[in-house]
């Protein structure tokens, strides 16, 4: 790889400071041989990553890598996280005790790349899609700024699941079990596992559970109820009227992440469950 992008979360403090001015110095070293190009601040949803880059390093949290990972989608473009956030699942660098040879592997492409799926969410009113977006998480249909309990058909390939009294409902990729989903209650998934994950969150019955899908399946979701937004992966909400559908299904893109480690995802598991 010789073309790289170094964004840098907008909550920065020293750490995140002392990393960058780290890689700074690295890559600096090769000279005319590599290059980078840096971004500092918050990642909008009208952010998109320059077209030549190859490789895009994020500095900060998960929050930083997820918006990342919009900026580039449906681009052959890897993405590794250096985490100065908190959980940082995400993120495949926690320690670093040699940025020489962290930069040195990416340049001469000395590393593993994982896929990992992505949703695809479109919003229909009177039969017309009105909204498209993408998620690496999730997919949530939630009330806005309401108190009063919402209510939601959901579907399945066009079969009735259920309809949900709850204060949404969350649809997730097995990368996005461990960030909302898990909060909501959803089970844990292996990241590079084909499936899709759908919670009802807070739910107004004591046997409702999440329930895991095939990742081939359709899942429709017909509000009852006013005041809610649809947000993937946690960007700004669009606003949802009773009676629209909303359509999540498996994204045809996917997300390469670059694995420097040899340590497996339960490893990593274990390790951030302890720091809990």
């Amino acid at each position: 790889m010789k073309n790289f992008y170094i964004i840098i979360s907008e909550n920065k403090n020293q750490s995140i400071e002392n990393t960058t001015e780290k890689l700074i110095e690295r890559f600096d070293t090769y000279g005319s041989r590599v290059s980078y190009e840096i971004y500092e601040g918050y990642l909008g949803r009208d952010f998109q990553i320059p077209e030549h880059i190859d490789c895009v390093i994020t500095v900060g949290g998960d929050g930083t890598m997820l918006r990342a990972a919009r900026a580039a989608f449906g681009r052959s473009v890897a993405f590794i996280g250096i985490n100065r956030g908190h959980m940082g699942y995400l993120t495949e660098v926690s320690e670093i005790s040699d940025y020489g040879s962290l930069v040195e592997r990416l340049i001469n492409d000395d590393f593993q790349i994982e896929e990992r799926m992505m949703l695809a969410a479109k919003l229909k009113r009177d039969g017309k899609v009105i909204f498209r977006d993408f998620a690496l998480n999730d997919v949530l249909l939630g009330k806005n700024d309401s108190i009063h309990m919402m209510e939601y058909e959901v579907y399945v390939n066009d079969t009735l699941l259920n309809t949900y009294r709850a204060d949404g409902v969350l649809v997730a990729s097995p990368t996005g079990s461990t960030g909302y989903s898990l909060s909501a209650g959803g089970p844990i998934a292996e990241p590079s596992a084909k499936l899709l994950i759908l919670t009802p969150i807070c739910p107004h019955s004591i046997n409702t559970r999440s329930i895991v899908l095939s990742a081939s399946d359709k899942v429709r979701i017909i509000p009852h109820t006013l005041n809610q937004l649809v947000s993937c992966d946690g960007a700004d909400g669009t606003e949802v009227k009773k009676g629209d559908e909303l359509i999540v299904t498996r994204s045809t893109g996917a997300m390469k992440f670059i694995k420097l480690k040899e340590t497996s995802f339960l490893d990593t598991l274990r390790d951030k469950m302890r720091a809990v």
